[in-house]
């Protein structure tokens, strides 16, 4: 009797071990075909582009053009004049505000750039953007809209 039951308690540990394994399904990506398909993502959007390149945050505004994108713990890029002028910053940690849903960086003693969470429209596209950004720079104020890409 003994026997039996340790024979019925092995299989039930077989086949309890046979239905916790999952099959490898057929679709599944490969890490290659992951890497293609966020490739072609970058490709169609300058956004996804941009994050795959190491960008936190991206920022755009317009009259005069501008285009800002944070690299955390690195640098800060400001191309201006559709790109003709690119300034590169070094990286310092904001002063948040959380109250007040606010960053604000500097950007090497030359101005500051303050991230704030209101909703905003590019004045060009009317595209909607999570947050606010205001561009001190040059005595120059400049105004756009931006987001966080991970």
């Amino acid at each position: 009797m003994k026997n039996i039951l340790l024979y019925l308690l092995v299989l039930t540990f077989i086949f309890l071990g046979a239905c916790n394994q999952v099959p490898e399904q057929n679709n599944q990506l490969s890490h290659q075909q992951a890497v293609d398909q966020e490739q072609t993502m970058a490709n169609n959007n300058v956004w996804h582009a941009a994050k795959l390149r190491g960008v936190s945050f991206r920022a755009i505004g317009q009259e005069p053009a501008w285009l800002l994108e944070i690299y955390p713990n690195e640098k800060i890029l400001l191309h201006r004049n559709y790109g003709d002028k690119v300034d590169e910053f070094i990286y310092q940690t904001p002063k948040v505000e959380q109250e007040k849903r606010r960053s604000t960086f500097s950007l090497d003693q030359q101005g500051t750039v303050t991230i704030e969470g209101i909703p905003c429209s590019d004045i060009m596209s009317g595209e909607k953007f999570e947050t606010t950004v205001t561009l001190m720079l040059e005595d120059q104020m400049l105004k756009g809209c931006g987001r966080a890409l991970y």
